[in-house]
């Protein structure tokens, strides 16, 4: 009976010490004086949050999680500063990293995450290396900077290569639906089925399979937080109204072209695909333009100088915001976007009937919705 009361005593702590981890390195090649350095991800930047020497080849670090997370672990010799990393997905456990050579050669084992999100990578690698072999094979270019291969058999090279990207995208669904109890089956959702232009009504079906723990989780209050900022730019639901400053400084919002049909154009100066695009873009608004249609570009630049000198360069007579945030860039960020170029288009109520329109038929698509 006291030891039935000692073990129910204890429970508390033992599900304490279950939420720890304890990462143990083993490096025997390294002799010299050294120090391990164990780097988080925090607001979008690497930040070194510990430290520990390497003794004898060997190091060791203790922490909590609240889930397990994306991490970088270097050793630099004091006496050289030369530096040996490696990352992979930290969790509370046991954690081994062990190499007779360098650290970025170590095996990881010990974290359930890691090794799932492992055996993802592998199915992808050879996939994502035959369409690096396309590129370099098939983008080469002579000394006067023109492609040295004829279009046709390029256009062929970039189908391949479409084909590729969308088999990836198909093996990380599969993973995806195969390990919808695991933290690596929900990230790789959340990385590589919303990607930056998922449809939030295709998709959310697939999150909400996911187990109970994992959509409460902090990733998982993220990924609903990423689904529900995505609906905000899918065909059929009303535009988010926004104010933001034109080039001169003064605020423009959205809501005050109701009645037109309008594109709101996602683009930055330093963007190359955005500045290609932007000749159809002129030649739609130049044959569009009047009392039922209107161009608003939301700039994702950081200087101003440079967005107004694209502007000038470019020849775009339209409204034109931008709050100069770089990728925070208040609008991009409540619409989701989080790649270049990108567009919606609104009628004239404001509801989205459309989103990513481009190429050199531009005006004949912006032509089919305007009535």
């Amino acid at each position: 009976m006291k030891k039935l009361f000692l073990m129910l005593s204890l429970l508390p702590f033992l599900a304490a010490a279950q939420q720890s981890y304890i990462l143990t390195g083993k490096l025997p090649a390294v002799k010299t004086p050294t120090k391990a350095y164990l780097t988080f991800l925090k607001n979008g930047a690497w930040v070194e949050t510990d430290s520990t020497e390497v003794k004898n080849g060997k190091f060791q670090f203790t922490g909590t999680l609240d889930e397990p997370k994306d991490v970088i672990l270097a050793v630099r010799p004091t006496t050289t500063g030369k530096r040996d990393y490696i990352s992979f997905i930290l969790e509370n456990s046991k954690i081994t990293l062990e190499s007779k050579s360098t650290l970025a050669n170590a095996l990881v084992t010990g974290s359930v995450a890691e090794k799932e999100n492992s055996e993802r990578e592998a199915m992808i690698k050879p996939l994502t290396e035959k369409i690096m072999s396309l590129q370099k094979e098939y983008g080469k270019k002579n000394k006067d900077g023109q492609f040295e291969k004829p279009i046709e058999i390029r256009k062929k090279a970039g189908d391949a290569v479409s084909m590729l990207v969308a088999e990836i995208k198909n093996t990380n669904r599969k993973f995806v639906e195969s390990h919808l109890n695991s933290y690596a089956g929900l990230s790789a959702y959340n990385l590589y089925i919303l990607d930056s232009k998922f449809v939030a009504k295709e998709e959310e079906p697939l999150f909400n399979r996911f187990s109970a723990a994992l959509k409460s989780s902090p990733l998982g209050k993220r990924t609903l937080e990423k689904i529900e900022i995505g609906k905000r730019r899918q065909e059929g639901s009303k535009a988010t109204d926004f104010t933001q400053n034109d080039q001169n400084g003064k605020p423009f919002t959205l809501s005050s072209l109701r009645g037109k049909y309008v594109l709101v154009d996602f683009w930055a100066s330093w963007c190359v695909p955005c500045r290609a695009e932007n000749p159809n873009v002129v030649k739609a608004y130049n044959a569009l333009k009047g009392d039922k249609f209107e161009i608003v570009s939301v700039s994702l630049d950081a200087g101003k100088e440079q967005w107004l000198a694209a502007i000038e360069t470019d020849g775009m007579p339209w409204i034109h915001v931008s709050d100069l945030k770089y990728w925070k860039n208040e609008v991009a960020v409540m619409y989701g976007i989080n790649s270049v170029p990108q567009n919606i288009l609104l009628d004239p109520t404001g509801v989205i009937v459309a989103k990513n329109l481009r190429g050199e038929n531009l005006t004949e698509l912006l032509k089919n919705y305007i009535k």
